[in-house]
């Protein structure tokens, strides 16, 4: 073969061999374009599952940051990695201050016994059950820690006062069935008495008599007191003069006040009414008098005063006693709370109650060493609307 033969030997299989990596070629490309569009779906499907991992991430996160219980997440070295929004307001901390601190370097204190615990935090306490969880991946590593605190403090008050509750509903079954046993012999001894002091008329010991038939009346208002303590009476209201049974009340402790000695005056307008019901309002007055005249001493008075103030009717009594200390005005209407060495604490506690059914408010002023006065006030007038209704709210002053 000349050499222009295979010159054109050569350019024949330069043009195959042109042709055959020309086919490669092509097959490359649609290669890298399957790759290309395998790699794009792969990426489209990693954005997608970030995504929905960064939506259940800030879902959980929501979660905690909203559970009602404190929680504490701590890495394996127990280093703090994330305080929830309660366990901020649980333990006086910021939750970026906090970030990357040892958990035992955290402001608070905890005395446990068992589950539960007294946790310090600041100047509170709260009682708290404390839980701790170890945090493991799915091949069983640990990845850290969760320590919730629950704050039980609500409950256990819940729980003591149902306690005090329970007590107190059996002591009241108790005094009630005390005073009825009591109350019978005690009639028999005022009506003796009640005798014994018309045979004594124009003698000496008429102030003796007398003086049996006040102590039969002061233990009598200290059983009525129990008795309404155990078994509050719901209020039959009418029409009343309200003004009238002030006046019978004040009769009635008249010789209590000359036994003691102690001055007495009233300034008692008539036509007076509210709704009312006598006998609870009657106790009320009582109350409150025996209160005046108990801490009066000999020579001083005792005012009573029952009037009309545009609509309003109002029933002040006041005493020239000692007065109340500031630190216990707000405690005198608390049950069993008294200043006086043999009270029993009831009197103003069901005085309080009785004038709340009617709709009314009573306040109490006092000065030390110049003494107290109790004003109660009835907007609630005969024919007025809602007499029915009982008022949930008292104002103490």
């Amino acid at each position: 073969m000349n050499d222009i033969g295979k010159l054109q030997e050569a350019f024949l299989n330069f043009s195959e061999a042109s042709k055959s990596l020309e086919t490669y070629y092509g097959r490359l490309n649609e290669q890298v374009r399957c790759l290309t569009y395998e790699v794009g779906e792969k990426n489209r499907q990693l954005e997608v599952a970030l995504s929905k991992t960064e939506e259940a991430k800030d879902y959980l996160k929501g979660i905690v940051e909203n559970l009602r219980d404190a929680i504490i997440v701590l890495d394996t070295d127990k280093n703090v990695t994330m305080l929830n929004r309660a366990a901020e307001e649980l333990l006086l901390l910021k939750a970026e201050s906090t970030e990357g601190r040892p958990f035992e370097d955290l402001q608070f204190s905890l005395e446990r016994d068992g589950e539960e615990g007294v946790l310090t935090a600041g100047q509170k306490k709260y009682n708290v059950i404390v839980s701790h969880s170890e945090v493991l991946d799915s091949q069983g590593l640990l990845r850290g820690h969760v320590i919730l605190f629950k704050d039980i403090t609500r409950t256990r008050e819940l729980e003591a006062q149902n306690e005090r509750n329970h007590r107190l509903i059996a002591m009241g079954e108790m005094a009630a069935k005390i005073v009825h046993e009591i109350r019978s012999p005690l009639c028999s001894i005022e009506l003796y008495a009640s005798m014994l002091a018309k045979d004594l008329e124009g003698t000496g010991h008429l102030n003796m008599a007398k003086g049996i038939s006040t102590g039969i009346s002061s233990l009598n208002n200290i059983l009525t007191n129990m008795l309404f303590f155990a078994k509050p009476q719901k209020p039959v209201l009418r029409p009343v003069d309200i003004c009238g049974l002030l006046e019978e009340t004040v009769f009635m402790l008249m010789p209590m006040l000359e036994v003691r000695g102690q001055k007495f005056s009233k300034k008692i307008e008539e036509g007076v009414s509210v709704n009312g019901d006598p006998d609870l309002l009657k106790q009320v007055f009582l109350n409150i008098l025996l209160n005046a005249i108990q801490v009066t001493p000999e020579g001083r008075a005792v005012t009573a005063a029952c009037r009309n103030e545009a609509g309003t009717a109002v029933v002040e009594i006041s005493d020239e006693g000692e007065g109340i200390n500031p630190e216990n005005i707000e405690k005198i209407f608390d049950p069993f709370f008294s200043t006086k060495e043999k009270g029993t604490g009831l009197g103003l506690t069901i005085s309080a109650r009785i004038v709340q059914a009617h709709r009314g408010v009573i306040r109490v002023e006092s000065e030390k060493g110049r003494g107290t006065s109790f004003r109660i006030s009835f907007t609630e007038r005969p024919g007025g609307p809602g007499s029915d209704t009982i008022m949930k709210e008292g104002i103490f002053s």
